[in-house]
């Protein structure tokens, strides 16, 4: 196998998704399997495209996103290294759900649908964990669509920036820094606010030393001021 094949083996066998596959496995997935590199802002794939492929991510960070029936987008979520892409399309064959962007500079690795397939049937421990995939992603729409419906701006931001910060953070001397390139808008679009709402919220919350922003980086100095406000308590 190529040096090439052995570092893709290698970041593979670190996914829980693939740990347990042969050898034999792995080298057959490989084989039809694509490395691909992305610039910052690069469309991955746009929703409605024809699927057919599932991507796994090697490094960078990929937003997820759809548009709403008023044209305005919305970001579903936010893939890092690790994460996978498109397994409704890899499932059913059909056409791209959402939107993919890279938002930094990012590797995937684009597995065909025809050879993804052929791992799940023939490894049921690997077709298990592409169900609790999906029921996660499933319960994350869920509470963001419940968020928007029932949370006034404050508490629907905290929310959406303890959530980024359970899956984002890096916890440092000054309190947790969510690991994203992240504009007002972008977050706006992903908590179901306008960027001027996001901006002064931020800025209340900045006067008050709950948060500070740090180039593109937003880090949260009292978690559990905005545990109090994401509950209404504050």
């Amino acid at each position: 196998m190529s040096g090439l094949n052995d570092s893709l083996k290698w970041e593979l066998k670190k996914n829980s998704l693939f740990r347990e596959l042969d050898d034999a496995t792995f080298d057959n997935l490989l084989r039809a399997a694509k490395p691909k590199i992305y610039k910052s802002r690069a469309l991955i794939f746009h929703e409605g495209d024809p699927g057919g492929s599932l991507l796994m991510v090697l490094s960078g960070q990929i937003k997820i996103t759809s548009l709403a029936a008023n044209g305005k987008e919305c970001v579903l979520a936010f893939m890092g290294p690790g994460d996978v892409i498109g397994e409704l399309t890899v499932l059913d064959g059909g056409a791209r759900s959402a939107s993919a962007q890279a938002i930094e500079p990012s590797r995937v690795l684009e597995l065909t649908r025809s050879a993804f397939m052929n791992v799940l049937e023939n490894n049921p421990s690997t077709a298990l964990k592409i169900i609790e995939i999906l029921c996660k992603r499933l319960r994350s729409t869920s509470e963001m669509v419940e968020d928007a419906a029932l949370l006034a701006a404050a508490p629907r931001l905290a929310r959406t920036l303890l959530r980024l910060a359970r899956s984002n953070g890096v916890q440092t001397d000054d309190g947790v820094i969510i690991d994203l390139p992240l504009s007002q808008s972008t977050l706006g679009a992903h908590a179901g606010l306008l960027r001027e709402s996001v901006n002064r919220q931020l800025r209340a919350w900045e006067a008050e030393n709950t948060v500070a922003r740090r180039d593109d980086r937003i880090i949260i100095l009292r978690e559990e001021i905005l545990s109090d406000i994401s509950e209404g308590s504050a």
